[in-house]
């Protein structure tokens, strides 16, 4: 068969990466594009091997009713972030089988597309947040909304004044990750760096531009995924 054009991964510049690159562990979490799914329909698999050069193997999604969600001969897309890259490649449904479990195989990518997810790189989101800013009180956590986020910093919406110029906030928040959907209760720590009243219908909000200060790099890294993983929704 042949391939399809390179997948689109998001407004990140790519290269060609080998698959060992990726480093893949067995029960790796993938997303698949077949040509069944509905569009923004995110079918998620995981990896349980595979054999260089001849085949991935894949635990597959199954229908309600039983039976796979795609047929042998589709094309897919496969995509994914191993904790640094954000990858995706075609491939295709070689083999359909269901003893002693539904599994298959799909062939091993030619190439793999990718972007390493730097902390510049920024997603927009919707996520509850609790602020809170010690010249305001200790106590005191502020309701905002974080529309925009990287490793880097966010960006806050509130209709309550978190704080000035140059003050020292905290963020709580709380987010999901793969390949287990792993729950993340992050506390960062930053300073305001912008304050921008907004008009209009979506006054009296104000946004701030928040610079994290002393991530550690698995926060980061988390964030990063946290990133990536919006990015690959909204692509």
């Amino acid at each position: 068969m042949v391939e399809t054009a390179s997948p689109h991964i998001g407004p990140v510049p790519t290269r060609l990466y080998k698959f060992d690159d990726l480093r893949l562990q067995v029960d790796h979490r993938l997303q698949i594009e077949a040509p069944n799914s509905n569009p923004g329909e995110h079918i998620h698999v995981r990896l349980l091997g595979y054999l260089k050069g001849a085949s991935l193997i894949i635990k597959p999604p199954t229908k309600a009713g039983g039976g796979i969600l795609f047929d042998e001969g589709d094309e897919v897309v496969v995509r994914g972030f191993s904790g640094r890259i954000a990858f995706a490649f075609t491939s295709a449904v070689e083999k359909i089988r269901f003893s002693p479990y539904p599994y298959c195989h799909l062939r091993f990518p030619s190439e793999v597309r990718g972007a390493e997810i730097r902390k510049a790189v920024r997603a927009r989101v919707n996520i509850p947040a609790r602020v809170t800013n010690l010249k305001l009180g200790e106590s005191v956590a502020l309701e905002a909304t974080i529309s925009d986020i990287s490793a880097a910093g966010a960006l806050l919406t509130s209709p309550i004044k978190l704080g000035e110029v140059g003050d020292t906030v905290t963020t709580n928040f709380r987010f999901w990750v793969p390949p287990n959907d792993y729950e993340v209760n992050l506390q960062a720590a930053g300073i305001i760096q912008t304050i921008t009243p907004l008009e209009g219908e979506h006054a009296p909000n104000v946004q701030y531009g928040i610079k994290f200060q002393g991530m550690r790099s698995t926060e980061a890294i988390l964030l990063q995924t946290l990133v990536y993983q919006h990015l690959l929704e909204t692509a």
